[in-house]
């Protein structure tokens, strides 16, 4: 059996990992079922096999590009629950070798899946938004002096579902080049979320 190209999992601060693969296709093909179970506007909450994904996407986007589409995970030790208990049996190889690396990991904690450990903001916003009530606070609280329809709307179109927007708008807004034409006033949100950001995750281990 060929090995499955996933480095050992690295702890970047308490209760947050980093967990990292050779390539995108590797990394996509494991988080897949677990991310969507997590954040999918049609998959949140539900049991389902890797193909019903496959004819979901295809069919809302017009082809199944998710290796290619999607670079970077993110997700809470939540979504890891349903998966240990049995209920995506049978489950992939490569999900079983996740699972492995977190099997003794006290909960709550947060894992991140990437190919390197640069370029990892989008998903490190997410796991202080997740993991640091204090960071959460601090963003909502910014947030909620604008106006962030614009942006949640983009990004239910891409699939997420509503119950995640927040956090996802908060990590899309530090993280993204642009910004939709409706959002353009965001600008000032953005670097005072991108403030936030530096001063929380000063204590993460991230080697450049």
């Amino acid at each position: 059996m060929t090995a499955m190209p996933l480095q050992s999992r690295r702890r970047l601060a308490n209760g947050i990992f980093l967990v990292r693969f050779d390539t995108q296709y590797a990394l996509a093909s494991t988080f897949l079922r677990v991310q969507e179970h997590y954040e999918s506007r049609r998959f949140r909450g539900r049991v389902f096999s890797l193909e019903e994904y496959m004819d979901w996407y295809a069919t809302s986007f017009g082809a199944f590009t998710y290796f290619e589409d999607w670079s970077g995970f993110n997700v809470p030790s939540t979504a890891l629950i349903p998966f240990y208990e049995g209920k995506f049996d049978p489950l992939l190889r490569k999900e079983m070798r996740l699972l492995r690396l977190f099997r003794n990991v006290p909960m709550p904690f947060y894992v991140i899946g990437a190919t390197a450990d640069t370029d990892v903001t989008h998903e490190i916003a997410h796991a202080l938004f997740s993991m640091r009530a204090s960071y959460r606070a601090a963003v909502l609280a910014a947030m909620r002096e604008f106006d962030t329809r614009a942006v949640a709307e983009e990004l239910a179109a891409e699939g997420y579902h509503r119950r995640v927007l927040p956090d996802e708008v908060h990590a899309y807004l530090i993280s993204s080049g642009r910004l939709p034409g409706k959002a353009k006033a965001l600008r000032s949100l953005r670097r005072t979320l991108r403030t936030i950001l530096r001063e929380h995750a000063g204590d993460l281990h991230i080697r450049s």
